[in-house]
């Protein structure tokens, strides 16, 4: 069954004749074709010649140059504004119309994606800021999807609003799933606490990350969260391996016992319950420890003896710790999308002074441009 919002948006779309900006099939039903055709419109009215499906930097820089801080009601630029109520609809919010308006209703849409992000505290207020916008034009969810868990979610939402200030990170999904950019991000996130910087950290546990958690992220029972996040970092990295720990900065017996259990599931012998250098490798990349050296016969098999268990315990993950491929959203061939909560035909915003007033705040400059779409719905 189709949506007839994302039908609206689908042919805002098409009112396009700009080489580039590919026309779309009017099915109701949000893809990434629809979400890239939203991309290089908006990258049109941005300016740019050279039209392409990734809303990088050359898009993110070009957005702050035009608008400032963030896209709100005083931006005044109704395609702009069409293309995001247009993203809103096909991620599941209401879009306020497809009416050329940054009104109430977009407003109060905002406000909730950011907080299902986790980064309303990061960036407060109705705006969109340009890491916002380019989360908005993807198929990233950020409810739970499925069988995701609010235990997964929550560290999601958790990394997003932390790190969502530092320049290489963006927003991740906080759909419950554990995939490859989630694990990018607590990567990411483990550079940032190791301290580098933002033209170092990659993302990819690479020599310099590695030689940062033995000289500082080496954790046992008693040890805590203080500045910098370790423990809560290597929770994190049990829970997306499946493993049912607390994510609470503090290392405890319990913790402990549990990670042991997870290092003879891995055949880390010893199993002595302490986050060394091997068990953050096990969890973080297929490969684990470049360095260590394959176990014993003898201690394959006093490992055997001391546990059972032969898979992680909700089937997550594998044991190698390597994140399940990148998946399309299951949301995808249905009318609605899993963060839609109210009707965008029916739904009425309350007035938002102190949104508003906090968006218009951000508010950058703006110039007058020949209009590429005389699209009225």
């Amino acid at each position: 069954m189709a949506d007839e919002m994302v039908e609206l948006a689908q042919r805002f779309i098409n009112s396009y004749d700009v080489a580039g900006i590919p026309q779309v099939e009017v099915n109701g039903r949000t893809s990434w074709k629809v979400m890239h055709a939203l991309t290089r419109a908006l990258q049109y009215e941005l300016g740019i010649t050279e039209l392409s499906d990734s809303f990088g930097p050359t898009t993110l820089s070009a957005l702050r140059s035009r608008f400032g801080a963030c896209v709100d009601g005083s931006t005044r630029h109704g395609n702009v504004y069409r293309i995001a109520q247009s993203g809103l609809y096909c991620k599941g919010y209401d879009g306020g119309g497809i009416d050329a308006s940054y009104n109430d209703r977009v407003v109060d849409s905002v406000i909730g994606i950011k907080s299902d992000m986790g980064i309303g505290g990061a960036f407060p207020g109705g705006g969109l800021e340009p890491k916002v916008f380019k989360a908005l034009l993807t198929m990233d969810p950020y409810v739970r999807v499925g069988d995701g868990t609010e235990a997964v979610r929550g560290i999601q939402r958790w990394l997003n609003g932390r790190y969502v200030g530092r320049r290489e990170f963006f927003v991740c999904p906080c759909d419950g799933h554990f995939s490859r950019d989630v694990q990018k991000a607590l990567v990411f996130a483990l550079q940032y606490e190791i301290g580098m910087g933002d033209d170092t950290a990659n993302g990819r546990f690479g020599p310099g990350t590695q030689d940062g958690v033995r000289s500082q992220a080496l954790l046992e029972a008693g040890s805590a969260d203080g500045a910098r996040q370790f423990v809560r970092l290597f929770q994190a990295a049990m829970r997306f391996n499946g493993w049912d720990v607390a994510f609470d900065g503090r290392y405890s017996q319990a913790l402990a016992h549990t990670v042991a259990e997870f290092q003879r599931f891995a055949r880390l012998l010893p199993a002595h319950g302490g986050g060394d250098f091997r068990t953050w490798a096990s969890l973080l990349v297929s490969t684990g420890d470049p360095t260590r050296s394959p176990p014993s016969p003898s201690a394959q098999a006093r490992g055997t003896s001391r546990s059972t268990r032969t898979s992680p315990p909700d089937g997550t993950r594998d044991r190698t710790g390597s994140p399940p491929a990148a998946r399309t959203p299951p949301w995808t061939s249905t009318s609605t999308a899993p963060g839609r909560t109210t009707s965008p035909r029916t739904s009425s915003a309350t007035s938002r002074t102190t949104a508003t007033a906090a968006s218009a705040a951000c508010a950058g400059p703006m110039s007058a441009r020949p209009r590429s779409s005389t699209w009225t719905g």
